[in-house]
């Protein structure tokens, strides 16, 4: 059921402008990356939480999540600063407490028998970047801990120290000041890589330059960490009133996220672990930030050397959520997917296994008042021996492409389906089976790219080797 989307008429065949450029050059290619795919998923315990994310299937996830991770205690599956006196550890101490008193738990037993039930069914477990405590837990505690998930069937590979640890509310006496925090993880992480030579770890730095110091401190001369760790959020989460110019501004979400990743790596060129990452236009899931969320996918897709997983801030939480979600904090039934929701589905089914191919756009550019950006963005994949193209319209008008494949021209086009918004700040809504994609004919011989839009256009494969 569709509560509000996009319909096309005569407009998509009369726009007289000069097309937008995408040339395809199907002979350099490489893998696509899934873990750049990955997504912040929580709830395990109870089955009706268990079967969301046995429904979700990710293909790359974190646990635990987010700031609690460093109050995570393995052994008991439960949450706790251990006493700690660390004099900013009020923040997150009442809720603690009254955890503690409710015995609230991470979920992990939960986790452990869903990853059991995909190792039977797909012949692998989840892909799972682990986020361990740094702040409480010494190295053989987190080695019991890895020792404890490999025997238990998981795979460790990819693992967090510390989440936010620049932050005084989130650390403990030990993890004060950079200097406590740096020689920490420098011993978790050698007594990891002792027990585990083919573990990585990473280290968060802060994308705020007021953390010049920390950052420089904890990267160090860069030996003992494999990764950094990098949140970024863009754009205002609070409720406001509509404002064209806020909405416009979320659409250089994709420079932010550029120049955000630039400066924590002038401290190390170890890549990025964009662990946590969102878009916000106010509280709802706006057509700005669900554009904007898939042209940041765009740029990380291009960018693989930079970013080794990205995973979206969250699934089934209170912002930014796939699904609507209700004042139990969990997902309302019967499910209805937001546009964030309905993004990811098409960006996964575009990208997942496919292998990117090389792709240039020439376009005007766009001013959003908060930065410039590209107006239409675009990769292209080869997949099921198919040419697939996911080709962004930040524009509020319709937008002509042109396409050019090998220096020839492109191919005939199978099917071309969008989804388009009638404005920056419409939401929408839509059962979760249904097809966020809708149809679009052409009579004429460009392409016609609807305004505020996601496209996928699928064309033949002509090399006759396509990825299987």
């Amino acid at each position: 059921m569709v509560l509000a989307i996009s319909t096309f008429s005569s407009w998509a065949e009369s726009s007289a402008e000069e097309p937008n450029m995408l040339v395809v050059n199907t002979t350099t290619s490489q893998p696509v990356n899934n873990a750049l795919l990955g997504y912040n998923i929580l709830h395990f315990k109870s089955k009706p939480e268990q079967d969301f994310v046995d429904r979700m299937n990710p293909v790359a996830m974190r646990f635990p999540d987010g700031v609690w991770g460093n109050f995570y205690d393995w052994e008991t599956d439960s949450f706790t600063n251990h006493g700690d006196e660390h004099h900013r550890s009020h923040v997150y101490a009442p809720v603690l407490a009254k955890w503690k008193e409710r015995g609230i738990k991470g979920g992990y037993a939960g986790l452990t028998k869903l990853n059991d039930q995909k190792r039977k069914r797909d012949g692998a477990g989840y892909n799972i970047v682990w986020l361990y405590n740094a702040a409480f837990d010494g190295p053989e505690k987190n080695v019991a801990r890895m020792q404890d998930s490999i025997a238990k069937g998981f795979v460790v590979r990819d693992i967090e120290l510390g989440n936010e640890q620049f932050w005084l509310t989130q650390v403990s006496n030990r993890t004060l000041t950079p200097e406590g925090y740096r020689d920490a993880a420098r011993g978790i992480s050698k007594a990891l890589k002792q027990a585990n030579p083919d573990v990585r770890v990473s280290v968060p730095l802060s994308w705020r330059d007021q953390h010049d110091s920390w950052n420089k401190i904890v990267a160090d001369d860069g030996q003992y960490f494999d990764a950094i760790s990098l949140h970024k959020y863009s754009g205002s989460g609070k409720a406001e009133p509509e404002d064209d110019a806020k909405l416009k501004a979320v659409l250089a979400g994709r420079k932010h996220l550029a120049e955000s990743a630039a400066y924590v790596r002038s401290f190390s060129q170890k890549p990025i672990w964009l662990t946590e990452w969102g878009l916000n236009a106010g509280t709802d899931a706006k057509a700005a930030s669900a554009l904007t969320m898939a042209d940041c996918y765009l740029y990380l897709f291009g960018n693989q050397e930079t970013f080794h997983r990205a995973n979206w801030f969250s699934v089934n939480g209170v912002a930014r959520s796939f699904v609507t979600i209700g004042k139990n904090r969990r997902p309302v039934e019967p499910m209805q997917k937001t546009a964030f929701g309905c993004v990811h589905e098409i960006i996964r089914g575009i990208f997942e296994d496919a292998s990117l191919l090389s792709t240039n756009v020439e376009t005007p550019s766009l001013d959003t008042g908060a930065g410039t950006v590209d107006t239409v963005t675009a990769r292209a994949v080869r997949k099921d021996g198919r040419l697939i193209i996911c080709v962004i319209n930040l524009s509020d008008q319709p937008s002509q492409l042109a396409i050019t494949v090998d220096q020839n021209n492109a191919p005939a086009v199978l099917t071309h389906e969008a989804l388009a918004f009638n404005s920056m700040g419409e939401t929408i809504l839509l059962d979760l089976e249904d097809n966020p994609l809708k149809s679009i004919e052409h009579t004429n011989k460009h392409i016609v790219l609807p305004p505020l839009s996601i496209n996928k256009i699928v064309m033949a494969d002509q090399t006759g080797d396509g990825a299987k």
